[in-house]
């Protein structure tokens, strides 16, 4: 099965992925070509003009139906070999009949009309000496005129096949190419997240040793404060010291743990600083980046900052799945009233990562909602428009 917009077409060998554009540009490509066979071959016998119809019909769905252009090509051959009538001109169209079987990514198509196309050079070698469109039957041809036959036919359709291969073979290395990237990408992305969990699980560790501790004595000595100020107010007081100091202690040990977690640099700056990592990794990957930055990230709340990162760091891996790489991807970020950051990218007929199950969209939306903004992520004008807009001050946890 294969989807055209939202219509399902029952052709297990068409070419994955076609636009409706694709589709449309084959049929009046097509259309064009069978309209000026026929007109060629108007003065022609019937079966010149049957053969160029049934080619021409053939290019018109060579890649929404590759069954359907196979039997109309090999139908097309065989009324010219029975009948020894060859269309001339319009054979010169399986040129663009060879290449598409050579360029399918079905592996038995690639390899079966190779076949078919070195077994028809053969025998087309064989029939054209002896058909009308060389001006007269010639049953002397020496071997050398077969030879050339084969040679110049050989040229035309097992010359389109290989091109068509070798465009096959350039498009499969650079899908494991960027599958690769791709990888290296969620690789990186796990690492992180590994990091950030063991941050987190050490902050908890320091955390629960200094809080447990000091709670440990705060109420021990509140307790025994308790029990002692009537009969002993002396010790009562000392008791109230030791909860004093420790409760000290305690605020000076969470704030150490806190300095350990801070740098220099604001929740901003680091943001910036990832956010530089992740550009050079999709250029990396071969994504074209077009950045525009207004205003200044640390006017506004850490949450916003940290929100819009991980909406773009997603954006982005969409992008790079399932956009078309040989366009740029913009990217805007306005800081000048709030959080309002723009990314689009030019949709792509044959994706990269076909598919896709939404939860990456279901996730960007659920982060702008915990920030108090909204997310729009859908197609427009032939693009993937992703918005995220956070107001000045959002509502939410910081």
């Amino acid at each position: 099965m294969v989807m055209i917009g939202r219509r399902e077409l029952a052709d297990p060998l068409a070419f994955p992925n076609l636009s409706r554009r694709s589709v449309i540009g084959d049929a009046a490509v097509g259309f064009v070509l069978l309209v000026l066979m026929v007109a060629v071959s108007s003065g022609l016998s019937t079966t010149v003009q049957i053969a160029s119809l049934l080619i021409g019909l053939a290019v018109m769905c060579r890649r929404v139906t590759p069954s359907l252009m196979m039997t109309l090509a090999v139908a097309s051959a065989v009324l010219q070999v029975v009948t020894y009538d060859v269309a001339v001109g319009a054979c010169l169209l399986y040129s663009v009949l060879y290449y598409t079987a050579g360029n399918h990514p079905n592996a038995l198509v690639r390899r079966g009309s190779f076949v078919v196309a070195a077994v028809g050079s053969l025998v087309a070698a064989w029939v054209y000496p002896r058909s009308s469109a060389w001006g007269a039957a010639d049953e002397s041809a020496t071997l050398l005129a077969y030879l050339m036959t084969f040679l110049g036919i050989a040229v035309l359709l097992v010359g389109s096949w290989t091109f068509g291969f070798i465009r096959y073979q350039r498009h499969s290395v650079e899908q494991a190419r960027i599958a690769e990237q791709m990888s290296e990408l969620e690789r990186r992305r796990l690492l992180d997240l590994y990091d950030e969990q063991a941050a987190r699980s050490s902050l908890a560790r320091d955390m629960h040793d200094v809080v447990a501790h000091s709670l440990a004595v705060v109420v021990a000595q509140a307790e025994g404060a308790r029990f002692t100020l009537d009969s002993s107010p002396e010790a009562a007081k000392e008791a109230l010291g030791v909860i004093a100091d420790t409760a000290r202690q305690a605020l000076a040990d969470v704030r150490g743990v806190l300095e350990e977690l801070r740098s220099t640099e604001s929740t901003a700056d680091h943001t910036r600083t990832d956010r530089d990592q992740l550009y050079a990794r999709m250029r990396a990957a071969g994504m074209t980046l077009q950045t525009t930055e207004i205003g200044d990230a640390d006017t506004v709340s850490p949450l916003s900052v940290r929100v819009a990162f991980a909406v773009l760091t997603e954006s982005l891996t969409n992008a790079l799945k399932y956009g078309d790489l040989a366009r740029p991807v913009e990217v805007r970020q306005d800081w000048t009233d709030g959080c309002r950051l723009t990314v689009a990218n030019a949709l792509s007929d044959k994706p990269l990562a076909p598919g896709g199950a939404g939860h990456g969209i279901v996730g960007m939306v659920e982060r702008a909602e915990l920030a108090g903004g909204t997310l729009t992520s859908a197609a427009v004008d032939g693009r993937w428009l992703v918005e995220l807009v956070v107001p000045a001050r959002p509502e939410g946890p910081a």
